[in-house]
């Protein structure tokens, strides 16, 4: 028998488990030890002549050692069948087309058994391709983002961008790596970062890859500035301005914490300690636990800026972390006005930063933070529209668990300067 775990990748992806007798009509699949795919477009006709591309769900697309299939079609009535494959897991896509627009659609399934039986369908539904940009961070050129699993491959640019123009919806692999030929002509490659990605989720259009084998930054005896700028300055570093927001070092005031504040929704809950008792970490961190059953509900670590603070001219704000927290955190720059009578439209403008469990410096710029959707999801409200009013600065902690963040600095400003006076929270 071929026993096929099924584990969906896509929001429109739905696999069928089929028992031993449950062929699809009008399909020959008596070959022992086959597998056949059912390709449904999003309407729910079946796909003829949908492509199907089946890969093991390691490989990604400079990797030849790992096998894959060519990229047979499916039937008119959205069938296809193959001869047996070897256990493993494997992702399969298949892209299609409804009123001639392209559809894609990707899941994963893992054969764990080969013995003597008929064959079993995977059902695979295709959705409208999604976008997808980010931004890496590393300093090994050339480099390139794939996804595990998939033949989709692009180059990072000079600025550490990159973008995805059409990609099936789902939870996929995005892997960075630096290629290069070594003397022998042959291509070597680099795995630099790998993180898992959801394509096609709320507030998923834009991610960052650090380059997790680089060395920290700012550590050569010729600084003349304790921190350089980032990457996508375009003034020379130790002349840009900025300043430490919080190092953490005189966050307490006997025992209490100063300045940051915990906030949550109903049914979440947060807590905040300042410590010195890591091991790998000198001096004074920020410590948040928080416990969130639903990505609808939320929790944060905040701090008032005492105003309204005209950012407009922000650089970049950089800071260390790590953690174990579901999903990603999120850094926030927000308008929270008390005054319903005002003109001022409350909200946010943000930026969804998966985290590690190694100190790793992350960094947010404007140009990074998410885009405006016709729902404002989750309150954004896009850059634009709070970068010269910014009360608040606010860091969630995703669907649950614990981080760690120290020394937030910022870059392109000498200081927060509140011109108006504001609510906390």
């Amino acid at each position: 028998m071929i026993w096929v775990k099924y584990i969906g990748l896509s929001a429109l992806a739905m696999l069928v488990a089929c028992s031993n007798n449950n062929d699809v009509a009008g399909s020959s699949l008596e070959t022992e030890n086959s597998i056949a795919f059912h390709v449904k477009l999003a309407n729910g006709e079946n796909a003829s002549k949908a492509y199907v591309i089946i890969h093991d769900s390691k490989y990604f697309a400079d990797d030849a050692d790992l096998n894959s299939t060519q990229h047979p079609q499916t039937d008119e009535n959205g069938i296809l069948e193959l001869d047996s494959l070897p256990r493993g897991n494997y992702i399969v896509e298949v892209r299609g087309l409804q009123d001639e627009q392209e559809q894609k659609g990707a899941t994963t399934f893992e054969i764990t058994q080969v013995d003597n039986d008929s064959g079993k369908v995977v059902t695979v539904q295709t959705g409208i391709p999604a976008s997808f940009e980010g931004k890496a961070y590393t300093d090994k050129y050339p480099a390139w983002v794939m996804i595990r699993g998939l033949e989709y491959r692009v180059p990072v640019d000079s600025q550490g961008n990159f973008s995805f123009e059409s990609l099936p919806e789902g939870m996929f692999e995005f892997v960075l790596v630096h290629s290069q030929t070594n003397s022998s002509g042959a291509t070597v490659s680099q795995i630099l970062t790998e993180e898992e990605i959801c394509v096609g989720c709320d507030g998923s259009g834009s991610v960052i890859l650090v380059d997790k084998t680089a060395p920290p930054k700012d550590t050569v005896s010729k600084d003349t500035v304790a921190a350089d700028t980032t990457d996508t300055d375009t003034i020379p570093k130790d002349t840009l301005k900025h300043f430490v927001f919080d190092d953490f070092e005189n966050a307490l005031d006997n025992g209490e914490i100063k300045d940051w504040y915990t906030a949550f929704s109903k049914y979440a809950s947060g807590s905040l300690e300042i410590t010195d008792t890591l091991s790998d970490r000198e001096g004074y961190v920020a410590h948040f636990k928080c416990q969130n059953d639903s990505l609808y509900n939320w929790t944060l670590m905040g701090r008032y800026l005492g105003g309204a603070v005209d950012m407009s001219e922000l650089d970049s704000i950089v800071f260390w972390a790590k953690g174990t927290v579901e999903n990603y955190v999120s850094f926030s720059f927000d308008i929270i006005e008390s005054d319903t009578t005002a003109d001022i439209q409350s909200g946010k403008s943000w930026m969804h930063i998966p985290l590690t469990e190694e100190w790793t410096r992350y960094t947010v710029t404007p140009s990074n933070l998410l885009s405006v959707d016709s729902n404002n999801t989750g309150g954004n409200i896009g850059w634009d529209a709070v970068k010269d009013k910014v009360t608040n600065l606010s860091i969630f902690g995703g669907k649950g668990g614990e981080f760690w963040i120290d020394d937030i600095e910022v870059f392109g400003l000498e200081s927060f300067t509140p011109k108006t006076s504001s609510v906390k929270n």
